[in-house]
């Protein structure tokens, strides 16, 4: 009787497992993926930087360039002592002021005092020449025009520096955004670098640990599995795994047990059927020779007829030698069946006994047999072959009955052939049955002894109807060690 099962709580361990691992490889490669975006949003914001101060330096260069073009166009106004360079200092002087307009966006914070002071130095050295020089050189005061000179050489010097400084600062702030952006790119490969490493030493842990604590114990279960389909119910698996995995574990434990306990059930049940199935054949056969005998029994008389006494005695040793019979071939069917095998010429074992059969006062027997050697039980083969001789002869008394054997690929094929009636093709199967049989004089066992003998050999026996009638026997033995010793 089986057990109600067990209400338990579930445990769960390779669920967490996989969660944690699964949590644990995502939120490090999120990290990772966000630490890479991280910097290459930087070096992306400073590479722009630099974009911005390559324009500002050019322009900051332009701009010293248009300061000392001013002052060129200045000097040369004084020394020629004309007008012919005034378009081209205004010129210049439109550069200044754009290149100002410009500076004052893109100039470093730090700078921008800069901006202004060469703004300053521009205007002052404009102003100067215009409302100063230009009039006293119109007026040709020379002495008091290289007075003024020096002035507008120091203002157009303090210009230009300023120029220069304002390029040399952006230059600075260019170089310090590509170090910025090199050190960014050197940090997001650092961490990808990193996270990579560590996601494949944590695929490579978490892998080990679900190896462990799944890939083992299906492994377990899947042998338990097969040893239990194949009838094996131990060992145990016992403790395997951990959470879902061991409650299923127990849970085959459990299962086994219970297989195991109506595997037992069934086979005691089949065994009392059996046996109940062979009393009833055992005592159907041995009902009608000892109601003969008791009938007899009550019939004779001691003062009788000698002769009358004598044949009802003939009948009753005849009808004591079929009981006799019955328990001799009861016991051939019921004891193990150990062989006793040696290398034989099977065909000349074969002919033997079909000779000797012959030689009885049986039909004649026609052979055909091919030549092969055989490790087997001679004894054994030739009752066999004796059976199925008999039941030949009795199916068919006026014969003859074929014997026929070949060697195939792997097996020996021994056929007996007769010219009866044949065998209804509901019985070819059961006519191995023990106690079937169609004739009122057979026992019904001589088959099944036989096809316990065969198949103590490794081989088969069945029965066909031929379709030129009559009835065929055939048994087939391996060729070579046969891999039983005892039937099973």
């Amino acid at each position: 009787m089986s057990r109600p099962p067990r209400v338990t709580r579930s445990i769960r361990a390779v669920g967490p497992l996989v969660a944690a691992g699964f949590g644990v490889v995502s939120i490090v490669a999120l990290l990772t993926l966000v630490w890479v975006l991280t910097q290459a949003y930087r070096v992306a914001d400073e590479v722009q930087h630099m974009r911005h101060d390559e324009a500002a330096i050019q322009q900051s260069q332009e701009l010293a360039a248009a300061v000392r073009e001013q002052y060129a166009h200045i000097a040369h106004t004084l020394i020629e002592g004309d007008a012919s360079h005034l378009d081209r200092y205004e010129q210049s002087r439109s550069q200044v002021r754009q290149g100002l307009q410009h500076l004052a966006a893109h100039a470093p914070e730090a700078e921008q005092w800069r901006v202004t002071a060469l703004g300053e130095a521009t205007h002052e050295l404009h102003q100067h020449f215009h409302t100063v020089v230009l009039p006293l050189l119109r007026r040709g005061d020379a002495p008091a025009v290289r007075r003024e000179h020096r002035k507008l050489e120091t203002l157009a010097t303090e210009a230009g520096r300023h120029a220069d400084r304002l390029a040399r600062a952006i230059e600075a702030r260019m170089a310090h955004a590509h170090t910025q952006a090199t050190r960014g790119l050197d940090e997001a490969l650092i961490g990808g670098g990193i996270g990579a490493v560590l996601l494949l030493l944590l695929s490579v842990g978490f892998t080990l640990a679900a190896r462990s604590a799944l890939l083992s114990p299906l492994a377990a279960l899947t042998d338990a599995a097969k040893r239990f389909g194949q009838g094996d119910f131990t060992p145990r698996l016992g403790a395997v795994g951990r959470g879902e995995l061991g409650q299923l574990a127990r849970a085959f434990d459990r299962m086994a047990e219970e297989l195991q306990a109506r595997e037992q059930a069934l086979v005691q049940s089949e065994r009392m059927a059996a046996i109940g199935q062979l009393a009833a054949g055992v005592a159907h056969e041995l009902n009608n020779p000892i109601g003969i005998i008791r009938g007899y029994l009550k019939t004779m008389e001691p003062g009788g007829d000698p002769s009358v006494l004598a044949e009802e005695l003939a009948i009753l040793d005849e009808e004591a030698a079929a009981c006799q019979r019955i328990t001799e071939d009861l016991l051939t069917f019921a004891r193990p069946r150990t062989l006793h095998r040696r290398p034989t010429a099977i065909h000349e074992l074969l002919q033997a006994t079909a000779a000797r059969f012959t030689e009885s006062g049986k039909v004649e027997i026609l052979t055909r047999l091919d030549p092969a050697n055989l490790s087997i039980d001679a004894d054994r083969i030739r009752q066999v072959l004796l059976n199925l001789l008999r039941n030949a002869a009795q199916a068919a008394p006026d014969g003859p009955i074929e014997l026929s054997a070949y060697l195939a690929e792997d097996h020996y094929r021994i056929a007996v052939r007769d010219r009866g009636g044949g065998i209804d093709p509901e019985h070819l199967e059961r006519i191995f049955e023990p106690f079937f049989s169609k004739r009122p004089d057979g026992t019904g066992l001589g088959l099944a002894v036989s096809r316990g003998i065969v198949r103590a050999h490794g081989g088969t026996i069945f029965a066909r109807s031929p379709a030129e009638g009559g009835a065929e026997l055939v048994l087939t033995l391996p060729v070579g060690e046969a891999q039983t010793q005892e039937s099973s």
